[in-house]
């Protein structure tokens, strides 16, 4: 008896469609389950709202030692509160998590935090010395705030100017820095006509370069096999190419000659530098595009009240959402759980708090050291820790308009008729005897934080403050260390036993004398208006950050941290053991608004694609209101009538 096949049932043929049909209509049902998930955030999303009188305690609480024994299981733990680490602890409470971040000093904001000297009346920084206008917008977008809680207005004196790169015979013009890129490249030209060919061909490459860095930040987002997939392909040659280079290797082939003209030419366009934190005979070369020839298009910025106040804003939205931040809490060790994932962290006295994520802002070799031994990486890290930084921390008394000073910085190269105007010579004899080369060869940013921040004259107007920024190698202060070990962080540095006290202050005592000179060299209506110095070193940052080798910018920008695929994968986000993650300038790139932009992108990629697209529809729905309101006023202003 011949059987029937059932009249519904697919046939052979129909298999086929049948499958392509149900993937569709899954694919279809995801799509609008998607949707619906986005369009339930752009209605019910609740936008940050900081307080209208800031709390006191906001990055001021500590943990008490009875406290710490009843914490809950938190979602995430951050370790360090510097602009890495309370970026990623802002997007994870934006997104429902419970965050607990933790900081070992006992003010929050590690590189971007503020101090005083001598009294209260002065407020230096710790690190960020000016940002990018968009910095607001970031901070904006990691709060998830209605309005960008602090401002980050643009610098420049009236003309414009917002940059200073001085000869250090001060016989030649400076070259002042104002508008955009168009604006310094044709300044250039005009004062190299010879080389203007050259000038153009570099500002070109700049542009190159800087399209590849971007697509290097976003491909952040995505799992490593995919980044170095990226690296490999040949859309990034160029940035192989010369991000693989050093710049003073870079510059002498891109800007040639061994004539004056053409070393002076490349003395000034390396003269920001000390922005990298790295010398150019060992920086990157697309450092040296970004910092000239790069950020240019986007001008320079400062903080209103001063950095610590987005440290602080961040702080205030974790804590909003129900999430706890804590200074002088030291984190001991990572806890891993019976399968070897990161479970918490252990905090002195034996005490463990427990958390499904922890992530970590300190680095990536101090991160390193707090996992157990038999869990850390087996490869040495080949890039190094960068130099630190001596810093005079200078209050003067009188006026801005008294003392001759500006919001613009000052950057002092080391060239002139003296060594050939041979700028990277001359940084790198600098660099290893800072106090041997002659006093008006010395490698200094010059900058007045007073000057920067637009709230500082209505609290201290007859009071500026100045900040000298020397680079300066671990090697030179290591014997100067504190006896024994430090306990966490404290406002008192000076107080700490060393094995050559006196030989330290008197190693201090020349550096401010030094710089000094300088600051009455560059702006002479100075001299007699300073009321106190104070000299911060490596052995500082060491104490305050605890960055390894007191480093300023954290790893070096050595060109293997970029293009090596064994360096890169090193630095993953995704740390060497399930469950930790790793976010701030060691793993992205330095300077504070990457180290925050590193912060979002780590929560983003622990949140996973389904955050990325409801961030990316939230980043509309908040930024779009200004955006209006800017092009509709600048639309009201072209169509005023001619009469007004």
């Amino acid at each position: 008896r011949k059987s029937v096949p059932f009249p519904n049932a697919p046939g052979p043929s129909m298999g086929p469609l049948f499958a392509i049909c149900s993937g569709a209509a899954w694919i279809g049902f995801a799509a609008i389950g998607v949707l619906l998930a986005v369009l339930a955030d752009l209605l019910w999303y609740e936008p940050f709202r900081p307080a209208l009188k800031r709390s006191k305690q906001v990055g001021h609480r500590k943990l008490s030692w009875e406290a710490s024994h009843d914490l809950p299981e938190y979602d995430a733990v951050v370790i360090g509160s510097g602009q890495g680490g309370l970026s990623c602890a802002a997007v994870l409470a934006q997104f429902g998590r419970k965050v607990l971040v933790l900081e070992q000093h006992e003010v929050t904001g590690g590189g971007a935090h503020t101090f005083a000297v001598e009294g209260k009346e002065g407020r230096f920084d710790s690190g960020l010395h000016f940002t990018i206008p968009q910095h607001e917008l970031l901070l904006q977008l990691a709060t998830g705030a209605a309005a960008p809680p602090v401002r980050t207005p643009k610098l420049g004196e009236p003309d414009g100017t917002y940059e200073r790169i001085v000869f250090a015979s001060g016989e030649e013009p400076p070259l002042e820095i104002k508008g955009g890129i168009l604006e310094l490249r044709a300044a250039l030209c005009r004062r190299f006509p010879r080389h203007a060919a050259a000038i153009r061909a570099y500002f070109e490459l700049c542009d190159t370069v800087q399209l590849r860095f971007a697509l290097w930040i976003l491909s952040a987002l995505l799992p490593m096999r995919l980044r170095l997939a990226l690296l490999r392909s040949r859309l990034m040659a160029p940035w192989r190419r010369w991000a693989g280079v050093t710049t003073a290797d870079a510059l002498d082939e891109v800007l040639p000659g061994d004539e004056v003209e053409a070393r002076k030419l490349r003395t000034l366009a390396s003269g920001l530098w000390l922005d990298t934190g790295s010398p150019p005979s060992r920086m990157s070369f697309w450092m040296q595009t970004a910092v000239f020839g790069g950020f240019q298009v986007l001008g320079a910025g400062y903080p209103v009240g001063g950095p610590q106040e987005m440290a602080l804003a961040m702080v205030e939205s974790v804590e909003a959402r129900g999430g706890a931040v804590y200074v002088r809490c030291p984190v001991e060790g990572i806890v891993l759980g019976t399968a070897g994932v990161a479970c918490g962290v252990s905090l002195s006295g034996g005490r463990v708090i427990r958390a499904k994520r922890v992530v970590s802002g300190l680095g990536w070799r101090k991160t390193m050291e707090l996992l157990p031994e038999q869990r850390r990486p087996t490869r040495p890290l080949s890039t190094q820790q960068s130099c630190g930084f001596v810093m005079g921390n200078i209050t003067l008394r009188g006026t801005a308009e008294e003392l001759g000073i500006s919001s613009a910085n000052t950057w002092v190269q080391p060239s002139s008729a003296v060594n050939g105007f041979d700028a990277v010579r001359g940084i790198d004899d600098f660099m290893s005897a800072p106090l041997a080369v002659d006093p008006s060869h010395c490698a200094f940013g010059i900058t007045f934080p007073s000057c920067k921040d637009r709230a500082h004259e209505a609290r201290h107007p007859d009071l500026n403050c100045c900040q000298i920024l020397a680079p300066a190698e671990w090697s030179h202060f290591e014997r100067h260390q504190p006896l024994g070990d430090q306990p966490a962080a404290r406002h008192t540095p000076p107080h700490a036993d060393r094995e050559h006290e006196a030989q330290y202050a008197q190693l201090k005592s020349r550096w401010a004398e030094r710089m000094l000179a300088a600051l009455h060299k560059h702006y002479p209506q100075t001299e007699g208006r300073v009321v106190a110095v104070d000299i911060s070193t490596p052995l500082t940052i060491e104490n305050y950050l605890r960055s390894g080798k007191g480093a300023a910018i954290g790893l070096d920008v050595t060109p293997a941290r970029f293009v090596d695929e064994d360096e890169v994968a090193a630095l993953d986000m995704r740390g060497p053991v399930d469950g930790l993650w790793l976010c701030g300038q060691d793993v992205l790139m330095c300077g504070q608004v990457l180290a925050a932009a590193s912060g979002t992108i780590c929560a983003l990629r622990m949140l996973g694609p389904l955050a990325w697209l409801r961030f990316a529809f939230r980043a509309v729905r908040l930024l779009a209101p200004a955006a209006v309101a800017s092009i509709w006023g600048e639309r009201k202003w072209a169509l005023r009538p001619a009469s007004l």
